[in-house]
Parts: structure tokens; sequence; C-alpha cells
């Protein structure tokens, strides 16, 4: 019968579509001991574990479930926002976002919560979602009525398949799926003609009028490459840099 840790390893392989060869290759073991896992007919190291975790680029927190299901203690910490480890990274995260005002910049967690931003993106989100949700997916849904973003169908569905795409790397997540359902069930992204976007261009800006004002912004998104705590990991810092002199200069005044 399959041990908890042999049934995480085979859902984990399907997810990543690797057949129980590939598996042992890229994990230099046998195919016949990670059967043998799989089925529970074996248990395990901590240092085999390690290495199927690595091999199956599992998240952080998958592979400390990968542990405990094994009978060992998890390796990656999960502190709380305010524990004092964490200090420089919120320290990285506040430098990074004020010098690159008057752009926006905003944090945001694994479920594309903002969990900061500068006074550029403030001024953004303040028009697009007044007073309303501090959720990426929730603010572009939200300003779909009020003619904000000149492009957003073309920017809804890139946030959709960047949204799917992050799905699949997690081996799911019931929060990310749902706001993936939210965004493409609504009724304009269901209209979008794929064949009307036009993915040849080096750039695919968003695109946001205000008043007279037509500005045009792409982003950079940066993670932490060393950072081991379970969320402060997933942290992305997205920063939007302007196209055009016409948005450099509405920013700069």
């Amino acid at each position: 019968m399959p041990s908890e840790f042999g049934a995480i390893l085979k859902d984990w392989r399907k997810v990543r579509r690797f057949s129980q060869l590939d598996l042992s290759l890229e994990a230099e073991m046998s195919a016949r001991h990670l059967s043998f896992l799989e089925s529970g007919r074996a248990n395990p190291s901590r240092a085999m574990v390690m290495r199927l975790s690595e091999a199956l680029q599992l998240p952080r927190p998958a592979a400390n479930q990968a542990l405990n299901a094994a009978g060992f203690a998890p390796v990656y910490p999960s502190l709380s926002d305010d524990a004092p480890e964490l200090a420089p990274v919120h320290q990285a995260i506040a430098a990074m976002l004020d010098h690159h005002d008057p752009f926006p910049g905003y944090a945001i967690d694994r479920h594309w919560n903002i969990v900061d931003s500068n006074q550029g993106a403030q001024m953004i989100i303040a028009l697009a979602s007044p007073g309303g949700p501090a959720n990426l997916i929730d603010i572009l849904i939200s300003s779909e009525a009020l003619d904000l973003i000149e492009n957003w169908d073309e920017v809804a569905v890139l946030s959709l398949s960047r949204l799917r795409t992050e799905i699949l790397e997690l081996g799911g997540d019931a929060h990310l799926s749902a706001l993936a359902g939210r965004l493409s069930s609504h009724q304009r992204v269901r209209k979008v003609d794929l064949g009307s976007i036009n993915l040849n261009q080096a750039v695919i800006p968003t695109i946001f009028r205000l008043g007279d004002n037509r500005l045009s912004l792409f982003s950079v998104i940066a993670q932490f490459g060393s950072v081991q705590d379970t969320r402060a990991g997933e942290t992305r810092i997205e920063l939007m840099f302007p196209m055009d002199d016409q948005t450099t200069g509405f920013f700069g005044r």
C-alpha cells in the first residue's frame, strides 16, 4: 500500500510529467528504487527526500510536506511577517520600491495580494480600485468598467496565462485557481479573440488612460534568490517602467 510520501511523490511526478525512468535519471537513482518509494515498499532517507524535491523542483512548502510525510522535520522556515530575521527582506523591498518612485512599483505575495507599494503604484491602484481590494487580479477585474486600461483584453489574457503557469508550477493552488476561474469567466475575457492579440512584440505594455494622458508601462518582476522562508521567498517585486517620453514626463510631474 502506498505510503503518504509515496502518494505525494507520485502526484508530483505526474504534475511534472515525468515517467519513473525520467525522474530516476534526473535524481540519479535507480528506477526500481523509485518504484519502491512510490509503492511504499521502501522508505526514503532525509537526503533522498531532498534529492527528489530538487529533481521535481518542488515549492518550499511542498518540500516541507514531503519531509513531514517521510517522518522528517521541515527544512524550510515559515516565519511571521514581523520576525526579526525577515527585517532585511522587508528593508530590501522598501528600498527597491522607494528608489523606483515616481514610477509604479509594488510587491505581491503568492496569491497576487499587494503587500507593499510605492507612491506611483498607489496612485494607479486608487484610480483602478478606490477603497477596493488589494489583489491585482481583483483590481484588474474591477477596473474593466472604468475604461482605465486601454488594452484591458490583452492585459487580462496575459494575466490569465501567467496565473495558469503559476498554478502548474505549484502543482495546484486552490486560491490561484479561484482567481483564474473568476478572470476566465469574465464575459469580456470569454469574448476575446486570441488571434487578435499581437504576441509578436518585443514588449507588451499596460496602457493606462488618465484623462488626456496615455501612459504606457511595462513590468520587470524580481524575486529573491536566497530567501528560504516559505512565504517571503515567494514574494515578487513588480516594477513598471515607461515605454515613451509622455509616460516618463507624466510621472516626473
